[in-house]
């Protein structure tokens, strides 16, 4: 930061001389070109004192073409110098008319130029004078009635050199912020101000070479604030340019490493982790699984990027964690963890230290730089959420095979480009409800003895009494009601859970459990009790797993939805697409209960209304001569049941977990289409 004595701000021009020079301003105010080279010349011009300048007859057509103002402006400084009546103010002021249609750092430079020409013929005529009579006597001629300048000739040429210094930084410093916009900001009236007191300095230094006294020490105050204030802004201007040099050459040595194939994986992992071939990788959870990055060469390797807030991301983290526990990962996937940011020293051995990946080293760690982040970003839309890149023998064939592990597991390996289409396309007409039920819960999905039926009853949302209190009794009511009904067939397995979608549901889920599980012990004990059905209520833990299966089922719905975009989805594809949209649109009101039912093994799964559900198994026991499913779906299209379902005024659904929920990657909304602000919430 810039710190400055008081006295520094001395040189800033008082608003009433801002204004009068602002006045003199052109709206549409041009650069000169190669301000530089006209500098060069005005610099050599004014250094007579060491060297005097010698033209080699190579004029730049642009500098020419610069000569008529230079030379009016010259004229005009002369002639400023034998005007007694203005004050050098309004000289000031005068001069600043005549230059009106240049910028800033241009009338500094024309005006330098202007008085090099004047400043350079003085010490020329003062150099050949002694030794030549043409000389002499033009010297005597244009000092007529003129005093000599004395010993103030040492503190002229003094200012002048500083002036000139302090020309040249303002124009370097122009350039730079012409070519970096984002570069330190500088004040405009700082501009201004600069290039009032160098104009009135070159009047006075004009006045006081044509022999008249105007206290030039009186001004060295000034000058030597402007000098150290343009002086910093242009090392801080040039530090700030260095860095966007550094910047711009390492994003491009990204795009270079991440465009095409390599030999092996460590031409990727290099620059990548900003680490060497023989930097030791540490397995938090077992220190002798702990390799070289040299080790990762060949193979397919698995890069977790993520912010350092890597934790609060729980069902990236628990989807990261359950495929590492469902998948074969030693000798076939090494996955390492690259946070992107800034961490503490104790905080990052706190995070490394129950994770189940690779990672490096904190000094490391502490190489990152911001370009990584950068490039992530605007490649590959990283924004602070964990994502799972994918190389594979020195190539990059996934950026963010999340969404693809979400949707499928470790079917998603070996993460090739097209693979969602090509699992869609293969497989997804082989799909059974087991399918949405992934990492949800395994006991949903484990296969049961032969001969027995198991059925899978999640449901959620909230029954509001009268009160406007939600009736967590009511759901135990339906559960009686579901295994009251399903007793009426042999060898029915129930597999019951509630899962929340919202904060207030999260804290009604306790509640609920307890009483369902009431009301299953009350099934099982006593005269009354249910001999053909075994009910189970299953713990699903209510935030990472539950916001795991709304992330899960929001995926299978988009991807669905695209590849349906022309109709063209039938069979389980089409029933899975009606069952994901179903569940997102149902839950998505605040107090609608809901349900959803269906065999693990079978393409039949049924989602509706709770109080239509209750209505089925009241009835369901008078038509218990067919199978349950069958008989149950009867019942539903009998009332008028549709699976892909459609809520009453509802123009677009929005659904919101209470967890961040997984990106989608600028999908549509599935009804109106329209670009949705976050994942599942609707143009509403």
């Amino acid at each position: 930061m810039e710190t400055q004595n008081p006295a520094s701000d001395e040189w800033r021009c008082d608003s009433t001389i801002l204004n009068e020079i602002q006045k003199t301003h052109s709206i549409d105010a041009k650069s000169i070109p190669e301000t530089d080279a006209l500098m060069k010349i005005v610099e050599n011009t004014l250094n007579v004192s060491s060297k005097l300048y010698e033209p080699n007859g190579q004029e730049k057509s642009a500098l020419g073409a610069l000569g008529p103002i230079i030379h009016k402006i010259s004229c005009e400084v002369s002639s400023n110098c034998s005007e007694t009546q203005d004050t050098l103010e309004q000289r000031t002021v005068k001069l600043f008319r005549s230059l009106e249609k240049f910028n800033w750092d241009s009338k500094i430079a024309i005006t330098l130029a202007g008085f090099a020409a004047n400043y350079a013929e003085f010490f020329l005529t003062d150099e050949v004078y002694t030794k030549n009579t043409a000389a002499m006597g033009l010297l005597q001629l244009k000092r007529l009635g003129q005093k000599d300048i004395g010993n103030n000739g040492d503190t002229v040429i003094e200012i002048v050199t500083k002036m000139t210094c302090i020309a040249k930084n303002i124009l370097s410093l122009k350039i730079i912020q012409d070519n970096y916009p984002s570069t330190i900001p500088i004040d405009i009236t700082d501009y201004q101000s600069a290039s009032y007191w160098i104009i009135y300095v070159i009047l006075m230094c004009s006045l006081e070479i044509s022999g008249q006294r105007v206290l030039v020490d009186s001004i060295k105050g000034k000058i030597d604030g402007i000098g150290s204030h343009f002086s910093l802004k242009l090392k801080q201007s040039q530090e700030h340019e260095q860095e966007q040099k550094n910047f711009k050459e390492q994003y491009e040595s990204y795009v270079r490493i991440f465009c095409r194939r390599h030999d092996n994986n460590v031409a990727i992992l290099e620059p990548l982790l900003n680490c060497k071939e023989d930097e030791e990788l540490i397995y938090s959870k077992d220190p002798k699984k702990n390799i070289k990055l040299k080790d990762l060469a060949n193979g397919s390797v698995i890069i977790v990027l993520s912010s350092f807030n890597i934790d609060v991301y729980r069902e990236e983290v628990s989807l990261i964690e359950a495929f590492s526990n469902k998948t074969n990962i030693d000798g076939r996937y090494h996955i390492v963890w690259l946070p992107i940011g800034q961490c503490q020293k104790e905080a990052y051995a706190t995070l490394v230290s129950n994770k189940p990946w690779y990672y490096l080293k904190f000094e490391s760690m502490e190489k990152q730089t911001g370009v990584l982040k950068q490039y992530a970003r605007k490649e590959w839309g990283f924004d602070e959420k964990p994502m799972m890149m994918v190389l594979d023998n020195g190539e990059v064939i996934h950026h963010d095979a999340l969404s693809l592990i979400l949707t499928w597991g470790n079917r998603a390996i070996p993460f090739k480009r097209d693979q969602e289409k090509t699992l869609w396309s293969d497989g997804g007409n082989n799909l059974r409800f087991n399918f949405l039920l992934d990492y949800l819960h395994d006991d949903f999905t484990k296969a049961e003895d032969k001969g027995i039926s198991k059925y899978v009853c999640v449901f959620g949302g909230r029954r509001l009494q009268k009160s406007g209190v939600a009736d967590e009794k009511w759901f135990a009511d339906l559960v009686g009601k579901l295994m009251k009904a399903a007793n009426c067939w042999n060898n029915i397995k129930l597999n019951m859970a509630y899962l929340s979608a919202n904060k207030e549901e999260v804290n009604l889920e306790t509640k609920i459990k307890k009483e369902v599980r009431d009301k299953i012990k009350k099934s099982k004990d006593g005269e009354q009790r249910l001999k053909y059905v075994d009910a189970h209520y299953v713990d699903v833990d209510q935030v990472s797993t539950v916001n795991l299966f709304w992330s899960r089922i929001r995926n299978i719905m988009f991807q669905l939805s695209i590849l349906n975009e022309n109709k063209t989805l039938e069979g389980n594809m089409k029933t899975l697409l009606d069952t994901t949209s179903g569940v997102v649109k149902y839950s998505s009101l605040q107090s609608t209960a809901w349900v959803l039912i269906g065999e693990p093994v079978s393409n039949q799964m049924f989602i509706c209304g709770a109080e239509l559900f209750s209505e089925c198994m009241e009835q369901i026991i008078n038509y218990n001569k067919d199978g349950f499913t069958y008989t149950f779906r009867k019942l539903l299209e009998n009332k008028g049941w549709k699976n892909n379902v459609e809520l009453e005024g509802k123009h677009c659904f929005k659904h919101v977990v209470y967890g961040d929920g997984m990106k989608m990657g600028g999908m549509k909304c599935v009804i109106c289409k329209k670009a949705m602000k976050m994942v599942a919430l609707c143009c509403e």
